[in-house]
């Protein structure tokens, strides 16, 4: 298993499905269990907040460049990875 996971939502619409990066988890140093570091929180889907926990895509799966309706809407956001904190 990977050090760390990124935290995700999916949204599907007209067949397609939509992943957001929510934030990241990491296993915890002192037992079992994990630590989840959130950015931002899912939007309800029937009542329920629905985080998918994955391994990172490597780098080179990742998009090069952010699609314009995001930068528009997020001029600061970045597809670089979270910096950590030593737990």
């Amino acid at each position: 298993m990977a050090d760390r996971l990124d935290a995700l939502t999916v949204r599907e619409s007209n067949g397609k499905s939509y992943w957001t990066k929510l934030g990241v988890a990491w296993p915890n140093k002192n037992g079992p269990g994990y630590i989840v570091k959130l950015d931002a929180v899912p939007a309800p889907t029937e009542g329920q907040f629905v985080i998918h926990l994955r391994e990172p895509l490597p780098r080179e799966g990742r998009p090069q460049s952010m699609p314009d309706a995001v930068r528009q809407n997020f001029p600061n956001a970045t597809y670089a990875d979270d910096d950590l904190p030593d737990f």
